[in-house]
């Protein structure tokens, strides 16, 4: 058996047992993909398609039961905890600025028509974000306007306005309190369908009572650490891909499944995440978990930690690497046939808890999120 061919064949075992984790073949370091063994075990510890979670490294306590209500010419309505923490943050982001509480409702409004409270990199022309704003008519940039206290803090404008003098924000509309709540929302957007607002007036009320009570960490967090967690929530749902992504994206590998021109791996997409600050990871776990400060438990992580995982419980079986988001979620690419998700409720999945061995901070977690992590350990578990 020539090198070549031994080399494949290890590579596969990789493939089938090592998760993201590394091996070594003939002293060169070889990442693996996801695991049969995760697949048999439920790994993704989330449902399908659910989990886009809280954007813009805010971490949101959704809390409490969910409204149910009737929306006219809609229909039976469901507020999803994603909707709820959206609607922290906008909420937050006005009570900080001293917006009435008819402004809230107004943006509340806004957001469920334009974007149903989600934060979408996509729309009519270049429209994105929660209000579907737009760069090309002076919103801001793409990046900005994805970063929810950014976009949230241009449709109020008034003197916090991010992106003087126009286009106006809501405080910049003569007479704003004195008009329908519709039409208040339609001087803002200036959209094609004027009538679209009021019909969502009631549950934006309910929403706002809610999103008022919801407790909050680092509402509109910037800085590094939103960056990070930003360009790691922009690629949920790109395919996985062993050995896949770079520090400019997604890349297409001879491991990619029949049909997927390009993806990540578990360490690709940190890596790509991190090199949007200016961070350079190296292309698998070991290398990760090596990098920054240790964060020993559970319970200290902060949003932009990395997350690993261990089939041992030493740091030799780490075979998986995650990005904690706050409020008991992760967000990572999990195995060939999956894509980037969110996990959920991370703490109560005890497949994952059985696994945890640690973290890594790369970056300071304060209310700027910006600079480098401090050299000061929560612990090691070295």
């Amino acid at each position: 058996m020539d090198k070549k061919t031994l080399i494949v064949i290890l590579a596969a075992c990789a493939f089938l047992f090592s998760g993201c984790g590394v091996i070594f073949v003939g002293g060169a370091a070889v990442m693996g993909a996801g695991s049969v063994l995760n697949s048999a075990l439920g790994a993704d510890g989330g449902e399908d398609g659910e989990g886009d979670g809280v954007p813009g490294g805010t971490v949101c306590d959704p809390g409490g039961e969910k409204i149910h209500t009737h929306v006219p010419g809609v229909g039976a309505y469901t507020v999803t905890e994603e909707q709820m923490g959206n609607a922290a943050i906008i909420v937050h982001v006005g009570e900080r600025t001293k917006v009435p509480d008819d402004g809230l409702v107004i943006a509340i409004m806004t957001a469920l028509q334009e974007s149903q409270l989600r934060n979408i990199n996509y729309g009519d022309r270049d429209s994105v974000g929660l209000f579907q704003q737009r760069p090309s008519a002076g919103w801001g940039s793409v990046e900005e306007i994805m970063d929810p206290n950014y976009s949230a803090k241009a449709f109020y404008g008034g003197p916090n306005h991010p992106s003087p003098p126009n286009p106006r924000g809501l405080l910049g509309v003569p007479d704003w309190q004195q008009m329908d709540k519709g039409a208040a929302a339609q001087a803002v957007q200036v959209s094609a369908f004027p009538d679209a607002y009021s019909k969502w007036e009631g549950v934006a009320g309910q929403i706002v009572g809610r999103a008022k009570n919801i407790k909050c960490d680092d509402v509109g967090l910037s800085g590094d650490v939103g960056k990070v967690i930003r360009a790691a929530k922009a690629q949920i749902g790109i395919d996985y891909c062993w050995a896949g992504g770079d520090a400019k994206g997604p890349t297409y590998t001879e491991y990619c499944p029949s049909g997927v021109s390009k993806g990540f791996d578990c360490s690709g997409l940190t890596l790509y995440a991190y090199a949007q600050v200016g961070i350079t990871l190296g292309h698998y776990t070991g290398d990760q978990w090596n990098s920054g400060t240790r964060v020993a438990s559970y319970g200290a992580l902060k949003p932009g930690d990395l997350m690993f995982w261990s089939n041992t419980g030493t740091v030799g079986g780490i075979h998986h690497v995650s990005m904690y988001l706050g409020n008991d979620q992760m967000i990572h690419a999990p195995r060939t046939g999956k894509t980037v998700e969110i996990v959920e409720h991370v703490s109560k999945n005890r497949y994952w808890m059985d696994q945890w061995i640690g973290g890594s901070r790369l970056l300071k977690n304060s209310s700027s999120g910006s600079g480098a992590a401090d050299q000061v350990s929560d612990g090691t578990n070295d």
